[in-house]
Order: C-alpha cells, then structure tokens, then sequence
C-alpha cells in the first residue's frame, strides 16, 4: 500500500496532469472520466490514510494522559512516604532528645544525633551589600512583546514571526 506521502506526490502530478489535459479543448470524455475516477481514488486513499493517522495519534494522546496520570499518582505515593520518613526521623530526634541521649544503639542501627553546619539566615534582602549578590541574566518578555506587536508598537529586535499552520485532529 502506497505511503501518505506517496498519495500526495501522486495526486498533486495527476493534478498537474490534469491541468494541462484540460488546457487542450480536444479532451475526450473518457480521458476526462478517468482523471476525475483517479482523482478520488487517491483522495480516498489520502482520507483513509489521514483517518488512521488521526486515529493512531489519538490512541498515543490517550497513553500521554494515562502515563501523565501514573507519573501524578506517584508522585503523590512518594511525596506521602517522604514525608513519613521525615515525621519518623523528626520524631526518633526529638525522644533522643528528650531522653537526653545523643547515640544509641537499635538493632542494626547506630543512630546518633549530629550537629548541623552553620547555614544563613536572610532578614531582610534589601539590605545585603552587592558584594554578596550574583547577577542574574536578562530575561526577555515574550508576551509582553507579542501584545505590543500585535497593538501595531515596534519593538526593536523582535518582529511577529510570519502566520504558520499546525495540523489538529477533531
């Protein structure tokens, strides 16, 4: 079976064909007959093709979404075990400490409790000095620059990029 791209090349020459035939007032109705016949045997094919492709990108959406869904749910079982082990490990801290023990040992476990290293507190970010701040690169508006293009603004360096086409299966 010829391939969607095949069908295309096919039908735009027969097209081509087609226009030039039809340019000669001397076109019998046969010839006529059988252009039209190849013509929407083609388009068939092309319809057929295209309804397949619609129907195998709507089986790989609803994977996406099945995939997407899973990703959530998991994402949520993990988040939940995390922050049980978080609650476990607070609470086995705070009895340690409460017992006034720094280390013990539990089976097969040795635990301890450990000093943190020191680590910045910020109070208020307006008053760092610029010599304890990193530079961030520009970051570049784009819908803000789309909406004055489209208002009819210049903006220099930037132009509305030419009308373009995407293809949607309903």
């Amino acid at each position: 079976m010829a391939t969607l791209y095949e069908l295309a090349d096919n039908y735009k020459k027969l097209m081509d064909y087609a226009n030039d035939t039809l340019e000669n007032d001397d076109v019998d109705e046969d010839t006529l007959q059988m252009l039209i016949d190849s013509l929407d045997a083609i388009q068939d094919s092309m319809e057929s093709k295209i309804e397949n492709i619609g129907k195998f990108i709507k089986n790989l959406e609803g994977d996406i979404e099945a995939f997407k869904a899973e990703e959530k749910r998991l994402h949520n079982r993990r988040k939940t075990m995390e922050n049980k082990v978080e609650r476990l490990k607070t609470y086995t801290k705070e009895m340690l400490e409460l017992a006034g023990k720094e280390k013990i040992r539990a089976g097969i476990f040795n635990v301890r409790l450990q000093k943190n290293n020191p680590s910045v507190v910020i109070l208020d970010e307006s008053k760092i000095p610029e010599q304890y701040r990193i530079k961030q690169p520009d970051k570049i508006a784009n819908a803000e620059i789309l909406k004055a293009l489209k208002a009819g603004q210049t903006v220099a360096g930037a132009t509305l990029a030419p009308e373009s086409k995407h293809i949607r299966f309903s």
